[in-house]
């Protein structure tokens, strides 16, 4: 939402919203609402220029597109590598998961070989592929190209070459 600054948003229903509002302050609906950016000008500014470039034409489609490519091109370099894992994910965000187990909750997830997740990520970072590496959740934008991604999977397939020597 921010296009990579720090924002957040919640919602409901008006009933529930107008609890918030300041001009209620000391009634007895009133319910504080506090946020240590809230309002920050800058992160208003990202998130009306990131609005602004998802409502174009053929954003979501470009994410989505983005996403499947990278997934499918990390179960292929898995399963030639034969390495046991799970590519998860939905439109721009993919993630491998280094289990047989098929991934259904956070507890499959917490049940696979994190340390292993772990050195893929920092091999990764390595190979000059900044992420972060307590996480394995791979997130891309629009700012990301075809080539970003075909880069990205020629490292993570001498990163995996490495994992499973």
């Amino acid at each position: 939402m921010g296009g990579g600054f720090p924002i957040g948003a919640f919602c409901g229903k008006a009933e529930i919203m107008d609890l918030c509002i300041e001009a209620n302050l000391g009634s007895k609906n009133y319910v504080w609402v506090a946020s240590t950016g809230g309002g920050n000008p800058v992160s208003m500014a990202a998130s009306l220029a990131t609005l602004q470039e998802l409502r174009k034409p053929g954003a979501y489609e470009r994410l989505h597109g983005l996403g499947n490519s990278l997934r499918e091109g990390l179960r292929e370099i898995l399963s030639d590598l034969g390495i046991t894992a799970q590519v998860i994910g939905d439109g721009p965000i993919g993630q491998v998961i280094f289990t047989g187990e098929k991934v259904i909750d956070y507890r499959s997830v917490f049940r696979s070989d994190r340390a292993k997740g772990r050195r893929f990520m920092l091999g990764l970072f390595e190979k000059g592929i900044f992420l972060n590496p307590l996480g394995t959740k791979l997130y891309l934008s629009l700012a990301h190209s075809d080539n970003d991604i075909d880069s990205f999977l020629e490292r993570s397939r001498e990163v995996l070459e490495t994992m499973k020597a």
